[in-house]
């Protein structure tokens, strides 16, 4: 015989609830199956540019003030690279917004310049039609808050 219990307690912990902010974040144009939103992009000899349209709703109680820093590699980065000191940004300096979206556009070749132990090679993995690549974000609100959206990747094809 197998029997299943749980108290409510069980799944208002931090652990083990949605963390959920109080101003969503969404990267306008991305494609998202559930996942981390994504970006195709065409590898086109490492020239391809990449745009991302970061934005909250245009109701929000307060506006992104700037994008703090930007963390880039490979899939496995993570929220805690964003406050580690030791992780340099990606910007060369922070990103002023100081309403409710805002565009960020790199390229791949400077993505290889800037974190060439994860360049994109444009020649996906075996068994894969795409490279995948990740980048997160700092913003800092206007109150001085911060919110670190879910991490953004793109799909390079070649």
């Amino acid at each position: 015989m197998f029997s299943l219990a749980a108290c409510d307690k069980d799944f208002t912990d931090d652990i083990v609830r949605d963390n959920k902010p109080e101003i969503p974040v969404t990267f306008e144009g991305a494609t998202t199956y559930g996942f981390n939103p994504y970006y195709t992009v065409p590898y086109n000899g490492g020239a391809s540019e990449i745009s991302f349209r970061i934005t909250i709703p245009s109701n929000a109680s307060l506006h992104i003030r700037e994008v703090t820093k930007m963390t880039a590699g490979g899939t496995a980065i993570n929220a805690g690279s964003l406050s580690d000191d030791q992780v340099p940004s990606y910007l060369d300096a922070p990103v002023a917004v100081n309403g409710t979206s805002v565009t960020i556009t790199t390229s791949i070749a400077e993505f290889n310049s800037k974190v060439p132990g994860s360049a994109i090679t444009g020649a996906p993995p075996s068994g894969s039609s795409f490279e995948e690549r990740a980048f997160m974000f700092l913003l800092t609100m206007e109150d001085g808050s911060e919110i670190i959206p879910v991490q953004c990747r793109i799909r390079v094809t070649p």
